[in-house]
């Protein structure tokens, strides 16, 4: 039986035992509203409000910014500096019934390279989505999106010096159920999204470097079962199932191998709200990956997500975050890595209209067929000064650092990036 049937009779199952407990919607107990989060904390002289179009409330914006990176392509020497010019746009609309909800996203944006023409390039997006509200504790839910794109010249993947970054769309559509009575929430998802990768050409030669390869669909399905041990604290075991298959075979240690793999993780959690200023949603589980080719290694171990915020003031929020997860980072001689990561950052409000914020993240990448580990950090400083509610500026200074080391490791990807820019966001 595959992962995908056994989702669906663990969800009709459980979705039978429920239906004994529904009652009538009472104290809300997941209500996780006991602090405001400084980026989340409204500010009604300084945030735009929606526009009113008939049934609909629209949120819409216009951006520009200048940045300065002193390392466009990422790459360990013959660092090439640029100013990159960023402008564009993006609209929300969503209904503001009582009941149900239609909303759609699209925006746009354009990214200049001054002196790297090849490095311009555009990001585009849309999504539509609706919600059914069944009654009080059920709800149906459902969104289509697209997206052109480019991967970052960080990105793992991007390390065969090509002449410009690789282009690819990803569109998809997906379908969720919700339940929730006083004391029990449940969640269903499935998402299907399928990627198409254009291909490559390395700088200096003009040779295609093919990207078909990576050209794939995933299928994905969860659910997660609450129970509210009290309004402050919940406990819940969830799961997934994923099944991703891929357009092409590779040539590769002297055959066609199939990237294709089905896999799933389980796990425990909780998600509280505590009177000692913590809030979180933190779970420990079990992941595996299951190629179907037995020329590359099968995947399991511990699956880590957690997230949690510390208000040591109304002024400051303390977030931290970590994972461990499977990921198919696009390298061609390793279909999977264990991706572990973890992270902190600070949001000051230093006045009403003025926040500072400080971060720091932290990845590694354990390849499972080839000898090589990637460990990346990511460090960033912002400021955001709310003019009025018509305009918002920004400033921010990051550095990015990847070491690569093993006895695979094919040149020099280990890098070091710095970049500083400004920004403005005008709300009509």
């Amino acid at each position: 039986m595959s992962n995908f049937k056994r989702f669906c009779l663990l969800s009709v199952a459980t979705g039978s035992v429920l239906a004994t407990y529904a009652s009538a919607q009472g104290q809300n107990y997941y209500s996780r509203e006991k602090y405001d989060a400084v980026l989340d904390r409204r500010q009604p002289a300084y945030d735009p409000e929606p526009i009113r179009l008939g049934a609909f409330l629209v949120d819409s914006s216009a951006s520009g910014s200048a940045t300065y990176t002193d390392n466009v392509q990422a790459t360990q020497n013959n660092k090439i500096s640029d100013t990159i010019v960023r402008i564009g746009a993006e609209v929300a609309a969503r209904t503001n019934w009582n009941v149900h909800e239609i909303g759609a996203e699209v925006s746009a944006y354009r990214s200049e390279y001054l002196d790297n023409g090849d490095e311009s390039a555009n990001d585009l997006r849309a999504r539509l989505r609706g919600r059914l509200d069944v009654n009080r504790n059920i709800s149906i839910g459902g969104a289509v999106f697209a997206q052109d794109i480019i991967e970052a010249r960080t990105e793992l993947a991007n390390a065969i010096s090509l002449d410009s970054p690789v282009e690819y769309t990803r569109t998809g559509g997906s379908v969720d159920v919700n339940y929730q009575s006083d004391r029990f929430r449940w969640y269903n998802s499935v998402q299907v999204a399928e990627e198409n990768f254009k291909d490559g050409v390395q700088a200096g030669t003009g040779l295609v470097i093919d990207q078909d390869y990576r050209d794939n669909m995933v299928t994905s399905a969860r659910t997660r079962l609450s129970y509210a041990i009290s309004p402050n604290v919940a406990v819940y075991t969830q799961g997934s199932v994923r099944e991703q298959t891929y357009d092409q075979q590779q040539l590769l240690g002297g055959a066609l191998r199939s990237r294709d793999s089905s896999g799933y993780t389980v796990a425990v959690g909780v998600d509280f709200e505590l009177n000692t200023l913590v809030r979180g949603d933190v779970n420990v589980g079990y992941l595996s990956e299951n190629k179907d080719d037995p020329f590359f290694k099968d995947v399991d171990g511990v699956s880590v997500d957690g997230r949690v915020q510390w208000f040591p003031t109304r002024l400051t929020t303390v977030s931290f975050n970590a994972g461990r997860r499977v990921v198919d980072i696009g390298v061609f001689e390793s279909p999977s890595a264990l991706q572990t990561t973890y992270g902190a950052r600070v949001d000051h409000e230093l006045r009403r209209n003025i926040i500072l914020s400080a971060s720091a993240d932290f990845s590694n990448y354990d390849y499972q067929e080839i000898n090589r580990s990637d460990d990346i950090a990511d460090y960033s400083l912002t400021a955001a000064y709310k003019m009025n509610r018509r305009v918002h500026l920004e400033t921010f200074v990051r550095h990015l650092n990847r070491d690569t080391s093993g006895s695979s490791v094919f040149g020099n990807p280990s890098f070091d990036v710095n970049l500083v820019g400004v920004g403005i966001k005008l709300f009509p």
